[in-house]
């Protein structure tokens, strides 16, 4: 059969451009007629490719009868809209009048040329797999199809008509809509079904999952820069993120059980997406402009759906760096048995363990850290105060060393428990029981965080080591600290004062920590054996803490604001830094508390992404700012519009101890201003 391959590309070349021609010719259509030859054009192709399918399904003279009587049956179907349109303009006396775009506005319309499109590329790749021997005609109707859209020979023809379909439609659509297309384009040739080999699963994989992670950047730097949206284009994100998810989780699921259904429908999925986008121009062109900041529902469904896909490529990554057996043989599932009870607790813990794999996974670290990272860059080029541009600097090299490089690729597993600052990051639970032989890993961490939080604020946690900053303070995510102003939940915990929920949630958070670190340590010293499922307590009350409800937290933005993890108490680790940081040298200071009594629109406390809504407050009657949720973004420094706020820690108290006039933020920028 390899004589045969390179006339089969030949003519699935030739297919792909006719196609792509048609879809132009259908996008642009005027009038009924026009829309009628090209459901006839696309119908006659896909009957051509049917015909072709039950031959080499069934290759006799009787099934060559049967393809033709096939194809001649829906060409004819296919000819009878046309002829209708033919007779209404022949029967009119003045032609109806031209409309430009007329899919735009027919859904039934547009929807009939996307299905006959989808369905011409599906049976033509299926014909081309049976007679290229791909495929064996004795298996099933629903495995052969499944293994014909896996197959080059639906995966590249359908890359190349949407390359070509967005090149000829590139004057209809505003330039990020067209770059989105392209995008689209581009991951549809990097599938790793398409090939069946290893250097094509591994390398497909790699460059396909990083090009989608930069349209995703693309998109975020959109929506940051274009806070009122165009409607139709943001429910086309939406609607495509959702088919990047199930196509993301097919690949899983693929790559686990090779069973590529659901990564298959998913292809079509974003087939249907993309042709329905194309032939859509006037539909865009006429949307209505949306405030996607006004609207926290639209804006969390985006968040899921970012996370679901990024999610699920992130454990693609792992699957395909370390092995699917070596990968998921990490994971102790508790089985499901016992009276229903204790069947709902063993799921729940499945379902904790199982999301905590990926989230707490080096991958998906380092693909969330290129994502949000890429985001922070952007944002340290709009930044304009010099101290917060080196914390911000110094708060990606910490996520990408002290996250990911050290803990993963550098520092052996067995050895963590046992160094301080990195093993054990976060505190009890971390990579290790509270166990007497890991006291000084355990008990150095807290000393070293405790200083860092007493000498320079909780910004050295909060601000700089935690992911949580990078996740944060990137360009898209920081925007949306305009939802601690505009949502229910979010007022209620604005301001530095403990609110009722804080109370609650640090209160339960806290009585959880102890009792699990008090389980912990006595299995560990050999009391008592009481584990959760086979796992140690506390470090499962870690992974409960930062690898799921953390991400829950941070989904739930548009509904109680950024930095959920600080206004709510949730974090243990986070409360315990701001609390000692509350005790120490650093606060917020004002160089003239009357310039803040004069300022009519208080910046700085709409800049601040924790809701530290009383800080011009203090500033007015104390000439400063100290509070455990102030953990030092440095915001409120960069908005103020008279330079009138800094920084104060340690260094300024030196410099005053010794006599030197402490060199504030608002002197640094005046003198830099003069200079330039």
């Amino acid at each position: 059969m390899g004589y045969l391959e390179p006339i089969l590309w030949a003519i699935a070349a030739v297919m792909v451009y006719v196609t792509a021609r048609i879809i132009k010719y259908a996008g642009r259509a005027k009038n009924e007629l026009e829309h009628s030859l090209s459901v006839f054009l696309l119908a006659m192709m896909a009957s051509m490719f049917g015909g072709a399918t039950v031959y080499f399904l069934y290759r006799g003279p009787e099934s060559l009868v049967a393809a033709v009587a096939v194809s001649s049956a829906v060409m004819v179907g296919a000819f009878i809209p046309v002829l209708n349109t033919l007779v209404k303009l022949s029967s009119t006396q003045s032609p109806p009048p031209q409309l430009q775009g007329l899919l735009s506005r027919r859904v039934g319309g547009r929807l009939l040329i996307v299905l006959l499109a989808i369905v011409n590329e599906v049976l033509m790749g299926w014909a081309f797999a049976l007679a290229s021997g791909q495929l064996n005609p004795s298996t099933g109707v629903v495995a052969q199809l499944d293994q014909a859209v896996a197959s080059y020979w639906f995966v590249f023809p359908m890359a190349a008509e949407m390359a070509l379909s967005s090149y000829y439609f590139r004057r209809d659509f505003e330039r990020s809509v067209y770059i989105v297309f392209v995008f689209q384009a581009a991951i549809m040739v990097l599938t790793p079904t398409a090939i069946a080999n290893s250097r094509w699963e591994e390398v497909s994989v790699y460059v396909g999952g990083s090009m989608m992670t930069t349209m995703f950047i693309y998109v975020f730097d959109y929506l940051y820069k274009h806070r009122r949206l165009n409607s139709v284009f943001g429910e086309y994100i939406f609607r495509l993120l959702v088919v990047y998810t199930l196509m993301m989780g097919g690949l899983f699921l693929w790559m686990v059980t090779q069973q590529p259904a659901l990564f298959d429908a998913s292809i079509v999925g974003e087939m249907l997406i993309y042709f329905d986008g194309v032939l859509s121009p006037l539909r865009y062109a006429e949307s209505k402009q949306r405030s996607w900041l006004l609207e926290p529902s639209w804006t969390f469904r985006m968040l899921v759906a970012i996370f679901a896909a990024e999610f699920f490529m992130g454990g693609v990554f792992d699957l395909e760096y370390y092995g699917v057996h070596t990968f998921l043989s990490t994971l102790t599932l508790a089985p499901l048995m016992g009276n229903p009870l204790s069947m709902v607790g063993a799921a729940a813990y499945n379902f904790v363990e199982a999301f905590s794999l990926i989230t707490g996974s080096a991958w998906y670290l380092i693909m969330m850290g290129a994502e949000m990272g890429s985001l922070v860059v952007f944002r340290i080029r709009e930044v304009k105060v010099r101290e917060t541009r080196v914390r911000l600097t110094l708060m990606l090299l910490a996520y990408f060393a002290y996250a990911v490089l050290l803990p993963y690729f550098v520092i052996p597993s067995s050895e963590l428990p046992n160094i301080p600052f990195v093993g054990q990051a976060m505190g009890i639970g971390t990579v290790s029981p509270v166990a007497p032989a890991f006291a000084f890993g355990l008990v150095t961490t807290y000393l070293i965080y405790g200083a860092l939080s007493l000498l320079f604020g909780s910004r050295a946690l909060c601000s700089v080591t935690c992911t949580a900053a990078t996740m944060y303070q990137g360009t898209f995510y920081d925007v949306m600290k305009s939802f601690n102003r505009t949502t229910k939940m979010g007022r209620k915990l604005l301001g530095s004062r403990i609110t009722k929920t804080y109370k609650v949630v640090s209160t339960l958070v806290w009585i959880s920590l102890v009792a699990a670190a008090t389980i912990s340590y006595l299995n560990s010293t050999g009391r008592i054996n009481l584990t959760v499922y086979g796992e140690d307590a506390a470090q499962f009350l870690y992974s409960f803490y930062f690898n799921f409800l953390w991400y829950i937290v941070f989904m739930l933005i548009p509904f109680i604001g950024t930095y959920g993890c600080v206004t709510t108490g949730m974090c243990h680790w986070g409360m315990t830094n701001q609390w000692i940081s509350r005790l120490g040298f650093f606060r917020l200071k004002v160089k003239d508390r009357n310039i803040c009594m004069k300022c009519p629109t208080k910046d700085c406390s709409k800049a601040c992404p924790v809701g530290n809504t009383d800080m011009p407050g203090q500033f007015i009657a104390k000439g400063e700012f100290r509070a455990s949720k102030c953990i030092g973004v440095g915001d409120c420094v960069e908005s103020c519009p008279y330079g009138n706020i800094y920084f104060y820690d340690v260094r300024n108290w030196l410099r005053e101890k010794l006599g030197a006039k402490p060199k504030t933020t608002a002197e640094i920028q005046l003198n830099q201003a003069t200079k330039s």
